[in-house]
């Protein structure tokens, strides 16, 4: 085979892998939409236990853990009822997973992870004797280890899945008679999850930025639906995104939005607003689709929002609209908060306190469509 045809050959092979790295990128970005519901868009996580940092996990890591919770091994209602976790493909995983994996915000000081109150030199003490040998002594992982770093994460979220582990609800470094955490006092967990919030400092650079993939679309799709025609949560595109779930067959209507009022006086949401617009219109003698609007908010997390910039008020009181499609499906619709924000990073806590509004209404929409609350 002569030299030219052997470089032609290699060359193709090059665009034909490069096309379906591209592809995988693109997929796994598109999945992302529903993930960042809870974890942001750059899969930057919240201070509290719910919502860990995906972004610059190891790929392995990520895969495992997305794994572990479409076979059951790991559970959480919300995550189950919106991303689709059931019905996804290894493929599916693979893409988010190595979408996450290359998002990078250690260089990034406003993705600095908060020091709660605890002794850090305790701490220290700690994780050098019990975590440094599996973590590294940086605490960013070691992959021959299997482990993943602690460094960056959410101090909530660490303290949530150490108490995980000490409960033996969760198996540590894959041993389900670890022992690592069995004597561990509240005290001891603070003060490690202390010392872990200084770690990622050293990496910070001054006017370090966030790398996120640069993806193009391979698809002209309109709508991010969850893998494999999971039942679960959509995302669709029109000119800004939004969340919608189908009512569970069996769910009525009425059912749905009692569960909805349930829910969110549960969670301290105020319902300030309802809509029958079908039911109006139906008055006037004017045939509709069925259409009622709930609207809901919470006064403090509204503050925050317009004190951090007043075009947040066009977007309030959060809104979830139940309506029939022309096949006379129900379906339960809200706009997804966090995405709003043109992809312009602002201020932690403003950040912060948009997912957790995603979150509080994702609760509502789930309690609606299943009925349950």
């Amino acid at each position: 085979m002569s030299r030219i045809v052997l470089s032609l050959l290699v060359l193709c092979a090059l665009s034909f892998s490069s096309s379906l790295f591209a592809g995988d990128l693109a997929r796994g970005k598109e999945i992302n939409k529903t993930c960042a519901l809870c974890h942001g868009q750059y899969g930057q996580g919240t201070p509290g236990g719910i919502a860990p940092r995906l972004a610059g996990l190891p790929k392995y890591y990520l895969e495992k853990a997305i794994k572990d919770y479409r076979s059951g091994k790991r559970l959480n209602l919300l995550m189950d009822t919106t991303s689709g976790i059931n019905e996804m493909s290894d493929a599916d995983i693979e893409a988010i997973a190595d979408y996450l994996s290359r998002i990078d915000v250690s260089k990034d000081r406003q993705f600095d992870i908060q020091q709660p109150v605890g002794d850090v030199k305790k701490g220290k003490k700690i994780y050098r004797t019990d975590c440094k040998t599996c973590h590294g002594r940086d605490g960013f992982g070691k992959p021959r280890k299997e482990a993943p770093p602690l460094a960056g994460q959410h101090y909530a979220y660490l303290d949530s899945e150490i108490n995980l582990f000490k409960s033996k609800f969760r198996e540590h470094a894959n041993d389900p008679e670890d022992e690592t955490f069995d004597d561990y006092t509240k005290e001891d967990i603070r003060n490690l999850t202390a010392y872990l919030a200084t770690l990622d400092d050293k990496k910070f650079v001054d006017g370090g930025k966030i790398y996120v993939p640069q993806v193009t679309a391979v698809a002209s799709a309109q709508q991010a639906s969850p893998p494999s025609g999971s039942k679960g949560l959509r995302i669709t595109d029109i000119s800004q995104t939004v969340a919608q779930m189908a009512l569970r067959e069996g769910v009525s209507k009425e059912d749905a939005i009692e569960a909805m009022m349930s829910k969110a006086a549960e969670i301290n949401l105020k319902l300030v607003g309802q809509q029958h617009v079908s039911k109006e219109l139906e008055a006037r003698g004017v045939d509709s689709p069925y259409l009622t609007i709930l609207q809901f908010c919470n006064p403090m997390d509204a503050r925050m929002m317009i004190v951090s910039n007043p075009i947040f008020a066009s977007y309030m009181p959060c809104r979830i609209a139940l309506v029939e499609d022309q096949e006379g499906k129900a379906w339960l619709m809200m706009l997804n908060l966090d995405m709003l924000i043109n992809s312009k990073l602002l201020a932690p806590e403003v950040v912060e306190t948009a997912i957790r509004v995603n979150q509080a209404m994702l609760d509502v929409m789930v309690a609606g469509a299943t009925g349950e609350f």
